[in-house]
């Protein structure tokens, strides 16, 4: 079985204009059938950065691979398309969706925008640096001696996209059960505000005030060929690897050297050897080094050297597109399946006729009362730290029962880090979750966990590549119990190729994915930035290729195992940028929060806000029009006539900038956000989350959700970023204390009493329970 075959049976029509169409990208990769609609001559999105040399836009050709392309500008000829279609995706704030949805009860419209259908909101305008600078991403990236930086491409629109593909699904799955279909309104800036490293809980009950820190937790250093990333050490292991591998300095003892986890004034000591020691040596050198001492030293790789690192060609990571009369590369389906990748779809063509597809069943009478979807479907998550308990997550929120194993001797790492077993950031990625404290390094932990297999629908794992098995959980022991059952498989590099057996994490995959480098104001300036992507997008893509397989589960009666390396995930998010780096080397350069082809666009600093934080507002003009309108809201002096052209702006876009920044370092950022709004100009906040609760967006979407979490106390979950009125909204429970569900567990799934809970215990199978 290949992946093509997962969605074989689904149909999907994409109406999406420049914004959006990687989400019917991702389920045409799996298998749909995707037309995609545009008006004669070609759509919107053909006209987006960056291109081709001969002009081919190559962000729509990324995003639009593998798809079939009606142009019409035939009211008909789109109905008769979404009468026999099951999904609809949609981009547009105009009132679309809710008329498609109105006319084609049986479809699933899935409209994705940067703010949602509903909401305070709504009507506002975007560009992908207002929407980063809203989801929060924009405010605590980059170093501390220059302004906040935004990430390359199109990281909010598509990180939406991956969010849109699966909340498409979801809505399929639940029309397969009700007969009916449903419009889903995703807000991009809220999917992308999901994965900004738990900021929202960690504010709840820290008060963290989240800045600049540069690369932080995962230093960047020099060598004699370029970068490379160490993660610091996140055990007293590590910290004593790492000590001997900078030659165990004789005045490195005592007891404060024997801490589990080291002083600040140590760490110091530390930081300050580590420049000469990576200065000594290449990348690759350090990297083996690193590997031969349990560190996580990665290279951080330039676009180009991306394309043709030895990993990434074994694995087939890109594939060759036709790009005119050229040949580029881009990346491939990122979900295997059963071992195998799909071949990628050919460049989008055009059809001289619509397809002839039957009519799909309407539904006969109104909806039923709004439920979860995923009731009934049982999830094993076996893994730790963000990736695997993010899809565990997304899964439990509507309405999986997710069963997380893990135990004292091998707890979720996550659930340790801030020395109890209980803290903001496990709480918000473990939510709903029930835990089996089962010991799985025992003969008697395996065999009581082959014993649920038979109730379990999905197993999610991220473990390092090899351990599952030895864990006595791999594919062929856990599809020969049960040949229904799902697995998906994540790893940092994958499950096969060279690096396979190389150790890291997030910030490992973002050197070599080539997101590191191009994260800066220019090819020449500091880079620094302490996100953990890629492990929050992985865990919507590992959810989503369960719920595929699943649908196809339905069909065939039979499992299958898929796998996700996460550094392709991130490279997917780049795919236009490494495709214009293919085409032409160099042509993938880091530009900051400027734009290549309007002015001004940039981020501005506002006053201080009055505890003295930075406060800053992304402002962009993307037409004459919209300059015509902040030259009216804006003070006198910003009405040369030389400025009324885009050409002239561009020509003088650092005077533009200079003149715009003396305006807005002594205005309110809020006020003149909705001062700018008003008069149609996109223009955002970099919100972080003490502004970010009082937001517009945030509050009338309902985005923060209290929760009382035992062994934490009062915290703020990150809350919905899509609504869906037949789904109702996503559950959000406290995450579970280590072992609280053991006997629960063994009573409810395995028929255990007491005794036989005992005896599990006595054997080692279980954790010894806890208390009440």
């Amino acid at each position: 079985m290949s992946s093509s075959e997962l969605l074989s049976d689904v149909r999907v029509v994409d109406l999406t204009g420049g914004y959006g169409a990687f989400a019917s990208r991702l389920l045409a990769d799996l298998g749909a059938e995707v037309v995609r609609v545009e008006a004669s001559g070609g759509g919107s999105g053909r006209l987006r950065r960056p291109l081709s040399p001969d002009g081919i836009s190559l962000h729509h050709l990324h995003r639009n691979v593998g798809k079939s392309v009606i142009e019409t500008d035939d009211p008909a000829v789109v109905e008769g398309l979404l009468a026999g279609a099951d999904i609809a995706f949609c981009s547009d704030a105009t009132g679309t969706a809710s008329r498609l949805h109105e006319r084609h009860p049986h479809l699933v419209v899935v409209s994705v925008t940067p703010f949602g259908l509903s909401g305070a909101t709504a009507g506002w305008k975007a560009t992908e640096l207002v929407a980063q600078a809203l989801a929060g991403v924009v405010y605590r990236s980059g170093v501390a001696e220059l302004p906040p930086v935004s990430a390359p491409g199109s990281y909010c629109e598509d990180v939406g996209a991956v969010l849109a593909a699966f909340a498409a699904l979801l809505a399929h799955w639940q029309r397969g059960e009700s007969g009916h279909g449903q419009l889903v309104d995703v807000s991009s800036i809220l999917a992308l505000a999901q994965c900004t490293e738990m900021s929202l809980p960690l504010w709840s009950l820290l008060k963290y005030e989240q800045s600049r820190a540069g690369a932080g937790l995962y230093p960047l250093f020099e060598c004699t060929d370029g970068l490379a990333r160490i993660v610091l050490p996140m055990s007293p292991a590590e910290w004593r690897s790492l000590i001997v591998w900078l030659g165990s300095p004789p005045e490195w003892t005592g007891p404060q050297w024997e801490q589990p986890m080291l002083g600040p004034a140590e760490r110091d000591q530390i930081m300050s050897r580590l420049p000469a020691r990576f200065a000594a040596g290449t990348r690759e050198e350090l990297a083996a080094e690193g590997d031969a001492a349990g560190l996580r030293i990665t290279p951080v790789l330039t676009p180009a050297e991306v394309l043709t690192n030895e990993h990434v060609v074994a694995r087939g990571s890109f594939a060759s597109v036709q790009v005119g009369d050229r040949v580029g590369l881009m990346p491939a389906p990122l979900l295997s399946v059963n071992g195998q990748r799909r071949s990628a779809g050919a460049a989008p063509h055009t059809l001289a006729a619509p397809p002839e597809w039957d009519r799909r069943v309407a539904p006969d009478e109104a909806a039923s009362t709004a439920y979860l979807p995923l009731q009934g479907i049982r999830v094993l998550e076996i893994g730790s730290g963000v990736a695997a308990p993010e899809a565990g997550r997304v899964l439990s929120e509507w309405g999986a029962d997710v069963i997380k194993i893990e135990s004292r001797r091998r707890p979720d790492f996550q659930r340790m880090v801030m020395g109890g077993e209980m803290n903001p950031a496990f709480a918000t990625a473990n939510r709903n979750k029930r835990v089996l404290a089962a010991d799985l390094s025992t003969p008697e932990g395996q065999q009581l966990v082959h014993r649920l297999l038979p109730q379990v629908d999905v197993i999610i794992e991220n473990n390092a590549t090899g351990v599952i098995e030895r864990l006595g959980l791999g594919w062929e022991t856990v599809s020969a119990i049960n040949p229904r059952i799902v697995m998906v498989n994540t790893q940092l590099y994958g499950d096969r190729g060279p690096w396979a057996w190389k150790k890291g994490y997030g910030p490992s995959a973002r050197a070599i994915g080539g997101l590191t480098w191009l994260w800066a104001h220019g090819p020449e300036a500091p880079r620094g930035v302490m996100t953990i992507h890629p492990d929050h997008v992985a865990g919507r893509l590992v959810a989503l290729g369960a719920l595929a397989a699943l649908q196809d589960r339905k069909r065939t009666g039979l499992g299958c195992r898929i796998d996700l390396a996460q550094f392709e995930a991130l490279s997917a998010l780049l795919g236009d940028l490494l495709l214009a780096e293919s085409l032409e080397p160099g042509a993938a350069l880091p530009l900051g929060n400027r734009s290549s082809e309007h002015a001004p666009w940039n981020l501005y600093r506002c006053a201080d806000d009055e505890s003295g934080a930075e406060r800053w507002l992304a402002v962009c003009v993307p037409d004459d029009a919209t300059w015509s309108a902040l030259v009216a809201a804006a003070p006198p002096g910003m009405d040369a006539p030389e400025w009324a052209s885009e050409t002239g702006r561009l020509a003088d876009a650092e005077l533009l900038d200079s003149r715009l920044a003396d305006w807005l370092r002594s205005t309110d950022a809020a006020t003149t956000e909705a001062l700018l709004q008003r008069a149609g100009v996109p223009a955002g906040q970099a919100l972080f989350p003490r502004i970010q609760v009082e937001h517009p967006l945030v509050i009338s979407r309902g985005f923060p959700v209290p929760v009382e979490q035992p062994g934490a106390g009062s915290l703020l979950l990150e809350g919905p970023a899509f609504i869906a009125a037949q789904m109702g909204p996503p559950r959000c429970e406290p995450a579970p204390m280590l072992g609280q569900h053991s006997a629960e567990i063994c009573r409810e799934l395995l028929g255990s009493d007491d005794a036989e809970i005992a005896r599990l215990v006595a054997l080692g199978a279980i954790d010894p329970l806890p208390a009440g």
